[in-house]
């Protein structure tokens, strides 16, 4: 009696604009038999590309890119590729960073100071299908629970950083991106990404929308 086939090794691609830290991920993963990294990018644009090409089995994706937010990667990645699996890896321990990756459809949560025992079991587990939350971040997810977010302009707003709340605040006053960056010694593009971030979060396209969202919010 012939013995059973091996499984195939689960196919992981890194999403992460430090080589440090995809160099990272290689050397934890590279001695697994159960897991093989197929490929990796440093940004959106490379890494939409990198998913297309390789197809991988789960994407390990940093929130944190140069060229647009990991959260509106997420969305894209899903888009385009529902069997892929979507675990963010990320320094990020805000609550409106967990409940927008929730919202993103991603299927895990893992901060980069795990272990690599416990990077491995998450992608096993997300590979399976199964959701998989940071242990350090269970007490944000029952506050999401109990305490969801609203719909009233103020309570939108509260998923947005302190930054992101300055440059719709300056946005509102009908500053272009050029002149908020002068404002908040910023480059015109990194204005340009916290504004993709800032609209990606409130569910909306248009500077107009933005500003009238920021004002109505203002309104006692």
């Amino acid at each position: 009696m012939s013995a059973a086939p091996s499984p195939k090794p689960i196919r992981v691609l890194l999403i992460d604009d430090s080589s440090i830290i995809r160099l990272g991920l290689r050397t934890v993963l590279e001695d697994r038999s159960d897991i093989i990294v197929v490929g990796e990018a440093g940004n959106c644009a490379d890494g939409l590309v990198a998913v297309e090409k390789h197809r991988p089995d789960v994407v390990l994706l940093d929130l944190h890119l140069p060229d647009k937010p990991g959260i509106t990667v997420c969305r894209e990645i899903l888009k385009r590729h529902r069997t892929v699996k979507v675990l963010i890896l990320t320094s990020a321990t805000e609550e409106r960073n967990v409940h927008d990756a929730v919202a993103a459809g991603a299927q895990g949560y893992l901060t980069k100071d795990s272990d690599g025992e416990a990077l491995v079991q998450a992608i096993t587990r997300v590979a399976a299908g199964h959701s998989v939350i940071d242990p350090s971040l269970t007490s944000h997810m029952l506050n999401l629970v109990k305490h969801p977010h609203g719909t009233r302009p103020v309570d939108r707003l509260a998923l947005l950083s302190g930054q992101e709340r300055r440059v719709l605040a300056l946005l509102a006053e009908g500053l272009t991106n050029k002149e908020i960056g002068d404002k908040m010694n910023l480059t015109e593009k990194t204005v340009k990404n916290y504004l993709a971030t800032v609209f990606d979060k409130l569910g909306i396209t248009r500077r107009a929308q933005a500003a009238a969202l920021f004002i109505q919010a203002q309104t006692p």
